[in-house]
């Protein structure tokens, strides 16, 4: 399943650079649950930035929830290695996520 988040240039920016890193792996922070995630994976987080979507990271299988954060409980974690830029496609602003993303037919592959 396929789910998209919109990043400030920064914030994509700082995701990106994480690859370097000597862990690469980021969290993108949710208020609620994408109940598509619940099915069988793989599952990929696209991400629209600056009215463009951008690119997409696989999801890793495991989710941090945190019952304590109100705002955004669920966490999405991603290796950002795993990052594949797309040819940029016009997005609408949304807020939260959405499973409304780029058709990419055949599916991306699970391993970059």
């Amino acid at each position: 399943m396929n789910i998209g988040v919109w990043m400030s240039p920064a914030v994509l920016a700082h995701k990106l650079q994480a690859r370097h890193d000597r862990n690469p792996e980021q969290a993108w922070n949710l208020a609620r649950w994408p109940k598509a995630l619940s099915n069988p994976g793989p599952h990929w987080l696209f991400v629209a930035s600056a009215r463009l979507w951008r690119g997409y990271f696989l999801l890793a299988s495991d989710v941090l929830f945190n019952p304590r954060d109100a705002s955004a409980p669920y966490a999405l974690l991603f290796d950002t290695r795993t990052w594949t830029a797309i040819p940029p496609l016009p997005a609408k602003f949304f807020r939260g996520f959405t499973y409304a993303v780029p058709d990419l037919s055949p599916a991306p592959p699970t391993v970059p």
